[in-house]
This record gives structure tokens, sequence and C-alpha cells, in this order.
């Protein structure tokens, strides 16, 4: 049986996730859990925002919170690493059709893009612009997540990169679907839900660390 959330519940997830506040969301996680009888996956699985479709982890991707993803990723590993139940969170689309990895490869954040990758994301899954993680990343000038996830994919990916054309590129431009911009404001118009609580917080941007 799914876990049954409010609103409020959802939303204080993912602010959580989008803050990588791993201690607030551990007492939220386990109280829940608890509660509806589910393991984190059960949890993840609900814990979505109902306008766009994002969940946990797009949030902790987007603003890049490495070990945030690696802890959570930890958890959904039980009973075995890469199990099904844990590849579909990991590879889990939003409404545009994007995945944890695209938003963590658009915004530069390679060391959430490397996590996403070890345990299980899928970089040739395409969003509704028939773009994947690489070009995403490719069209928001992350060449280091570019360079890097081309090299670890090999010849197949680089193939998927260079097939897409340029006329996709400029459309993708005014997709509205763009996770977080790096002064920290939400672009995506269809993801209202969070945006009151969140339109102060900034963007931890960690690609030029790297």
């Amino acid at each position: 049986m799914s876990a049954t959330l409010s609103e409020d519940e959802i939303d204080d997830l993912l602010y959580f996730a989008r803050t990588g506040d791993k201690q607030e969301f551990d007492v939220l996680k386990d109280e829940l859990c608890r509660r509806e009888k589910v393991d984190v996956v059960g949890l993840l699985e609900v814990a979505k925002d109902e306008g766009s479709g994002n969940g946990v982890l797009h949030m902790a991707a987007a603003n890049g919170h490495a070990e945030f993803l690696s802890a959570i990723c930890k958890e959904l590993a039980i009973p075995s690493p890469q199990n099904p139940a844990m590849l579909a969170i990991i590879n889990a689309q939003n409404l545009a059709g994007n995945t944890a990895l695209h938003w963590a490869a658009l915004n530069g954040h390679l060391d959430s893009v490397k996590v996403l990758l070890e345990q299980g994301g899928d970089p040739t899954i395409t969003n509704q612009r028939g773009h994947d993680a690489v070009y995403e990343a490719e069209l928001n000038d992350k060449q280091e997540v570019v360079d890097w996830v081309l090299k670890e994919g090999g010849e197949g990916l680089e193939e998927v990169v260079s097939g897409e054309t340029a006329d996709a590129a400029e459309e993708d431009n005014a997709d509205a679907d763009t996770a977080i911009d790096e002064d920290g404001g939400r672009t995506d118009e269809n993801s209202n839900k969070l945006e009151h609580d969140l339109k102060d917080m900034h963007i931890q941007d960690n690609a030029t660390s790297h």
C-alpha cells in the first residue's frame, strides 16, 4: 500500500533535498516511514511535486548536493545495489521528461553527476525535447560535465550528443523545464508549489571547484 503524504509534507521533503539538509530530511523521512509503514523507496515514490513531477533526487541534483544524493542512494541500495526499485527512483522522469541526472548535468554539478551514474543513472534517457543529460550539459556550457561523461561513457554517448541538431538546441533554450538558474531563481513555469519557501535560497554552484 502506497504512502499518503500531505502537500506540506511533500513540500518539506523537497525543501530539505533542495537545501541539502540531510539531518532534517532524515528526521521527517523516518517519521513518515514509520507512520505510513513504508521504506524509503515507498516514500520517495510519492514525494513529488504535483505541478512538475520533480522528486527528492531532482531537487538535490539540481543544487549539487552530492553527499545528500550518495546517502539517499545508499539507503535505496538495500537489499542490493542497483536493484529495480532503486533504479526506478534514480531514473524517474518529471513531467518534462527530465531525470535527476539531467538536472545535475545542466547545472554543471559534476560530483552529483558522478554519484548518479555510479549508482545506476541512465545517461541515455531523453526528455520531451529529445535531449539526454549530456546534451543538456552541452547546451548550458557545462563542458567539464560533457567531457567527463563522454570519456566514461565511450563512443556511444558521443554519437548521441553529436546527433542532436542545432534547431533542437534553439528550441531547448526556450524550454520551461530548466531546473534552477545560477542565481537561485526557479525557471520551471509548471513548478510553483515550492516557490514561496525557496525564492530566497541560492544554489551552491560547485562546478568551478572541480
